[in-house]
């Protein structure tokens, strides 16, 4: 992950239970044998882990990684040298401008998007990556809680929204 100027390093002070979940998390110690291979790509870590991490799940499904659509090419590359490829079907709904599934050898998934897009309603409605809006913990990159409530708005996950929102007001 390049810092650039606009990136924050932040501690937050994890309650020593969620602290042993995170580290006990498959997707979390993916991330941590992945983050060498991926340095100098610029993405963030969001989903099921990064609600693992604040502390408003016990648990990580898969590992989800954001970036832009011009450091696509080159996660996905870099993921490529490590994880498994999984094919994945074009969904009529969600319909990024660049998706790629993986899976380790471990068995978790790891889905990177670029250039997200969702169709509802008769409208493509688009949200994009912004670099500048990471924040370091655990020698990680983390996407923004309040990024991932826009995205689980855009992806029609209500009870996700509902614990963004909560964890939001309570900030």
């Amino acid at each position: 992950m390049s810092r650039t100027p606009d990136t924050a390093t932040v501690q937050t002070d994890l309650v020593p239970a969620t602290l042993q979940l995170l580290q006990q998390s498959a997707p979390f110690q993916l991330a941590q044998q992945l983050q060498p291979s991926l340095e100098g790509i610029t993405f963030g870590i969001g989903g099921s882990l990064l609600l693992l991490e604040l502390g408003l799940l016990n648990t990580a499904r898969d590992l989800d990684l954001v970036c832009s659509l011009a450091d696509f090419p080159r996660l996905k590359a870099a993921l490529a040298a490590s994880l498994t490829p999984v094919e994945v079907p074009p969904h009529p709904q969600y319909q990024s401008e660049a998706f790629a599934r993986f899976v380790s050898t471990e068995g978790v998934e790891v889905d990177v998007m670029a250039g997200i897009r969702v169709q509802q309603a008769q409208q493509l409605r688009c949200w994009q990556f912004q670099p500048g809006r990471l924040e370091w913990r655990h020698q990680l990159p983390w996407m923004l809680a309040d990024d991932w409530l826009v995205l689980y708005q855009l992806f029609q996950r209500p009870e996700r929204v509902q614990l963004l929102q909560r964890f939001l007001a309570q900030c």
